[in-house]
């Protein structure tokens, strides 16, 4: 992300960075009383199993050592959790006696230590051990109160560079969820029935967004289940950002000017270094500028999403009914690309012939040999993260359009 300053001096945050230490019991309370907030459109809170959950109880019941936390404090005198979502929801949880420390035979606890609390809620603890408990000492490292937008991300994206990471879309989805067009590109992404699913659109209803975007379409969002569920690139909202790719490919030229005409997006906050990761970040942010304050629509607006998310499910259902071998869910940018090159040039799936959706599939499965067969020297562009040039993104969107141009004219 930029690493911009008002004045464009070292260091980039003038202000340090102060770390303290407080108990478990402040931080529940100050969390009962929603002085510290994990916010509801931030990563899934339900990643971890019982497994993980009594594993990292234990090591606070045993004073071993964990990661320090990270908090941002807002403008309105919440705090926000920056990192530790999940440890601090399942520090809640057992606060709350939502579950008890995991009985399970296969369960590695530390002995003979985990007699003392295996199979127990934290109200069966012994005062000793609730005494340790609300005692333990987290580390809370504080941002710095006066942060760009810009440094903000840089943080989060460092932060989150091991462990289990939050994705650079969990995190544009985070930064920008006060526009009902950014929860609705979420909500595209919702590919199974669960409680994650549900608050996302509870949230998304407080936005304006009455129902799921996928419930007029159930066989299609049955295929979409099954092409996502149970994949490891589904984790980090892969699956939202596929409709955002989409919808980079549909909406390219004027996100194009947005991001490299001079002063054109000052009203962000945000500034250009050329990585296609800072394109999705703009487009997210602009669309939740004119959601949120009004003035001309350089990008889609909440009803032209819908419009566009209709066309976006017509063709991936029939994509992924046709059974296309080679259709991973690694193919997902590829494909989302495909598809908005084929709206761009008006095309209707049941249209294309056999041979047609067999060029298409190739293409979809290897880009290169197919760019190289139907766009001839220079072939298919390899961006490697970059948005601009002959090789960059916006050059790989505009060249998906012409290949399939191509494959629509030459292939019957």
């Amino acid at each position: 992300m930029p690493l911009d300053d008002a004045n464009n001096t070292l260091p980039m945050i003038k202000d340090p960075t102060r770390a303290q230490s407080e108990n478990v019991q402040t931080v529940v309370s100050r969390m009962n009383n929603k002085r510290i907030v994990i916010p509801d459109y931030q990563r899934d809170a339900e990643q971890w199993d019982i497994r993980k959950e009594s594993l990292f109880i234990e090591s606070l019941l045993n004073n071993l050592t964990i990661p320090a936390f990270f908090f941002a404090e807002q403008a309105d005198g919440t705090i926000e959790v920056v990192d530790g979502q999940q440890r601090l929801s399942t520090i809640l949880k057992y606060a709350d006696n939502e579950f008890a420390i995991s009985d399970d035979d296969d369960m590695v606890y530390l002995t003979p230590q985990s007699v003392e609390y295996r199979a127990k809620t934290f109200k069966k603890l012994s005062a000793e051990l609730k005494n340790i408990f609300n005692d333990y000492p987290l580390t809370i490292i504080y941002l710095p109160k006066i942060i760009t937008l810009s440094a903000k991300l840089e943080i989060f994206r460092r932060i989150n560079e091991g462990g289990t990471p939050l994705s650079p879309q969990d995190i544009r989805l985070s930064y920008y969820s006060e526009s009902a067009g950014v929860a609705f590109i979420r909500l595209a992404g919702v590919y199974m029935e669960s409680d994650a699913a549900a608050r996302m659109l509870e949230y998304a209803k407080k936005k304006g967004i009455k129902q799921s975007p996928w419930a007029k379409h159930p066989k299609a969002f049955t295929v979409w289940a099954e092409w996502w569920e149970d994949k490891v690139k589904a984790k980090g909202q892969t699956p939202s950002e596929m409709f955002l790719w989409y919808l980079v490919q549909r909406f390219r030229d004027p996100l194009e000017t947005l991001c490299t005409k001079a002063d054109a997006m000052k009203h962000l906050g945000l500034s250009f270094r050329g990585t296609s990761e800072e394109v999705l970040d703009i487009f997210c942010a602009q669309i939740e500028y004119t959601d949120t304050k009004g003035g001309t629509a350089i990008l889609p607006t909440p009803t032209q999403l819908l419009a566009e998310f209709e066309s976006f499910v017509a063709w991936i259902n029939h994509i992924l009914s046709l059974g296309m071998t080679g259709m991973g869910v690694d193919k997902y940018k590829q494909m989302a690309l495909l598809i908005g090159a084929a709206v761009d040039l008006k095309l209707e799936p049941s249209a294309l012939s056999d041979n047609q959706w067999d060029a298409i599939a190739k293409f979809i499965r290897q880009p290169r040999i197919a760019g190289t067969k139907w766009l001839g020297t220079g072939g298919y562009p390899e961006p490697k993260g970059r948005w601009g040039g002959a090789k960059g993104q916006k050059a790989q969107c505009d060249s998906a359009v012409k290949l399939l141009r191509a494959i629509t004219v030459k292939v019957k």
